[in-house]
């Protein structure tokens, strides 16, 4: 596949009905028929750019929204600054990833506890006897 080089100009030369990309800064890049069609065939394709609230990822994550912000700023999960308050977005695809994946890691220590508590013979120890003290 080769690679387009792309030529910013100002915006007040592309004519009427062209397509172009703009970086916000008053240049533009003209886009042929063929660049157009690749530029929405790429963000139908990419998904992953679905921006979302602390307050979602909290939902998603089944936790807080101060719990998602000590998160961030650990650097667990990527986020950018939007907005004049600078509100901190997240990737949706990236918050169900970090859920995921923090599922599989509580799955896999949960299945080495058990391991080892049979290997030790813990699982075969009545705690009735504990618990009726404890109780």
């Amino acid at each position: 596949m080769a690679m387009t080089t792309f030529e910013a100009i100002p915006i007040s030369q592309i004519g009427k009905g062209s397509a172009y990309i703009t970086t916000g800064d008053g240049k533009a890049y003209p886009l042929d028929a063929e660049e157009l069609r690749r530029a929405f065939a790429a963000i139908v394709r990419n998904d992953s750019t679905e921006m979302i609230t602390t307050g979602e990822a909290a939902q998603i994550l089944g936790v807080s929204a101060k719990t998602v912000a000590r998160m961030l700023d650990a650097g667990e999960i990527p986020f950018v600054r939007y907005g004049t308050k600078g509100n901190r977005m997240v990737s949706r695809t990236q918050v169900v990833a970090y859920r995921d994946k923090s599922e599989s890691h509580g799955h896999e220590a949960l299945e080495t506890m058990r391991e080892a508590a049979s290997q030790g013979g813990l699982d075969d120890i009545d705690y009735s006897t504990y618990l009726a003290k404890h109780s």
